[in-house]
């Protein structure tokens, strides 16, 4: 049972695997003059790159049992769980994105320590 992935993992690794495409198009969309979003520097289409190559190989990491993937993953969570309060109790008529990145951080973290996916970080 230890060795088989559980679909909680596996559904963490594909949002991942989504998320850091979308940050790697979103960066080279800006600098190649595509997107020309106001405020957004070439410095920070860079940033968006890099953390996205970043959050891809943690990905792959995660789907493969890495438990220092696991720690990674569950500090973003925590970060993005944090700047979603952050953000209902400074914005509280704008509250409808903060709140579903709250869930996806809880429900992320949920499915990162199920008894299943311990076990499968354990083996």
């Amino acid at each position: 049972m230890a060795g088989q992935r559980p679909g909680g993992v596996v559904l963490i690794a594909v949002l991942a695997w989504i998320g850091a495409a979308l940050q790697i198009i979103s960066g080279v969309l800006v600098l190649t003059g595509v997107l020309n979003p106001e405020g957004i520097s070439t410095e920070t289409a860079w940033i968006a790159i890099v953390v996205g190559v970043i959050s891809f190989l943690v990905a792959f990491a995660l789907f493969g049992g890495s438990n220092i993937a696991r720690i990674l993953v569950t500090i973003s969570f925590t970060l993005s769980l944090i700047t979603a309060i952050v953000q209902v109790i400074a914005h509280p008529t704008n509250f409808v994105a903060p709140i579903l990145a709250a869930i996806v951080a809880l429900v992320g973290l949920v499915l990162l320590y199920t008894a299943k996916s311990n076990a499968y970080f354990r083996r």
